[in-house]
């Protein structure tokens, strides 16, 4: 051991045991601890760089993965945005083709029920005109009946208060009447 630092260290009362250290180990301790500053400045000389890249490249890698994922939510919430427009406007054209279809069918509707009232007012004149003919009908057929009911019951009457001498009596007053009025001369 070199004397003189043996000279410092003993002159110094307090310093005899350093860190409850006596003297001769932590003499013992310089040569590690000097081979151990040289090799931490050893790996530090050859270490540092290459490690320093390594932490670049990994940080400037995290950056650019933070970069790309800020990128792809902007263009996300872009198409995000998009869509809920498209999706708008699609309720909008559904909305719009709704009332549209709604006015379609209320115009049709109106033509149906107009043509349902035409097609009523028809059935209901063809109807009364059914019923004009069939009461013209049966009022002919009833009057004819009538005629022919009287008809008989005037013969019948005829026949029994009337007897043969009057019958022939008014026959002969009859033509006579007839044949003067067929055979008289045209005044004109």
């Amino acid at each position: 051991m070199n004397p003189q630092l043996l000279f410092i260290l003993n002159s110094v009362p307090e310093y005899r045991e350093l860190f409850s250290v006596d003297i001769q180990t932590f003499i013992d301790m310089i040569p590690p601890l000097v081979s151990f500053v040289v090799l931490v400045a050893l790996l530090a000389f050859l270490l540092y760089k290459p490690v320093k890249k390594v932490l670049q490249a990994r940080s400037e890698r995290v950056m650019g993965e933070l970069a790309e994922a800020e990128e792809k939510n902007a263009t996300a919430y872009e198409l995000k945005s998009q869509y809920e427009q498209k999706i708008r406007n699609i309720e909008q054209e559904c909305s719009a083709m709704l009332n549209e279809a709604r006015k379609q069918a209320n115009v049709v509707r109106g033509e149906i029920i107009n043509d349902a009232k035409i097609e009523a007012q028809e059935v209901r004149s063809r109807a009364a005109n059914d019923v004009d003919f069939e009461l013209n009908r049966v009022k002919g057929e009833v009057h004819h009946a009538i005629v022919d009911i009287s008809a008989e019951m005037a013969e019948k009457l005829m026949t029994v208060t009337i007897d043969k001498s009057i019958h022939d009596s008014l026959f002969d007053e009859a033509m006579d009447e007839l044949e003067t009025v067929v055979f008289q001369p045209l005044n004109g």
